[in-house]
């Protein structure tokens, strides 16, 4: 059972390593160490949090398809009873790694595909072809058919506005779910032109949503306010020495505050910034977590769910 509102999804950073080179991803502002995760780590951290009861997600500032124990730690996790979902994107599609992902199988596989406009998802992923980057979502979709649920991704900047229907439509098409999310600035890391409008910063003050509702933890076990901070500099706790519930006590007492106190956070305009935490305990198991992964869909604010 998840103790605290803030362990109901937990981000876990295999690696903050990738070979994408994505518009929308702004790597090249990372000043935190690089690696990947050791297998102490690994499993220090999910036993804390498959006991907790977190939806585990492998995703963060590093493709985890680039991780070599990826797959083998898919499996740990749920032959220990714990939940894991996985966010990949087509570059990462090569060779055998669609078979080997849903052989792994994870709850839950979330595809990245920017966009179904051949020139726009070339000039956001310029590391890939859209053709190929199609045909390999098309051969994860077919593998993942009836056996691991899959959704995709897409992503709405400046130059694609108004994709939305279509893209939805598109892959309903094909029987997979998928959503479009607004471009951010990342906490303010995103500083290539032509790709978004910052929101105004003044309608996200106060606490954060992000915050309440989810932890995110790097491939070291630092637990950091979240994925946005790339230097490092909002280090909450560890999971490698401190229990769940400590690091819990110390979100609950910062959130409790006007606003964080991270010069991130005055920089971010995170659309999941808005969710609002809600009253009462945490979900009990699958079922209830789920359900309320729905009901924050539905409000516009979307989270992932298995």
């Amino acid at each position: 059972m998840v103790s605290d509102w803030s362990f109901v999804s937990v981000d876990m950073e295999l690696t903050n390593s990738c070979l994408c080179d994505c518009l929308i991803c702004p790597r090249e502002a990372i000043v935190r160490p690089t690696g990947f995760m050791t297998e102490e780590t690994f499993d220090t951290l999910s036993d804390k949090l498959v006991r907790e009861g977190s939806l585990i997600t492998f995703s963060g500032m590093g493709d985890p398809l680039f991780h070599p124990m990826v797959f083998d730690w898919i499996k740990s996790v749920r032959l220990n009873g714990g939940a894991i979902g996985i966010v990949v994107n087509p570059t990462s599609l090569h060779g055998h790694n669609s078979r080997k992902l849903v052989d792994a199988r994870p709850n839950s596989i979330t595809l990245s595909f920017p966009s179904l406009q051949k020139k726009i998802f070339e000039q956001l992923c310029p590391n890939i072809s859209f053709p190929v980057a199609l045909s390999r979502s098309m051969e994860l979709i077919g593998l993942a058919r009836g056996d691991v649920g899959l959704r995709i991704q897409g992503v709405l900047t400046d130059r694609n506005r108004g994709e939305t229907e279509h893209f939805v439509s598109y892959w309903k098409g094909l029987g997979v779910p998928s959503s479009m999310v607004a471009c951010h600035g990342r906490g303010g890391n995103l500083r290539k032109p032509g790709i978004y409008t910052p929101e105004s910063l003044e309608i996200f003050s106060g606490r954060c949503g992000l915050f309440s509702l989810h932890t995110f933890v790097t491939w070291e076990g630092e637990v950091l306010s979240c994925c946005h901070d790339l230097t490092g500099s909002t280090r909450i706790g560890t999971l490698i020495t401190e229990d769940v519930s400590l690091i819990a006590e110390r979100k609950q007492g910062l959130n409790k505050k006007d606003s964080l106190p991270f010069s991130v956070c005055r920089q971010c305009d995170e659309p999941l910034r808005r969710c609002v935490l809600p009253q009462g305990s945490p979900p009990v198991g699958k079922k209830e977590r789920n359900r309320f992964f729905r009901e924050v869909s539905r409000s516009g604010r979307v989270f992932k769910n298995v």
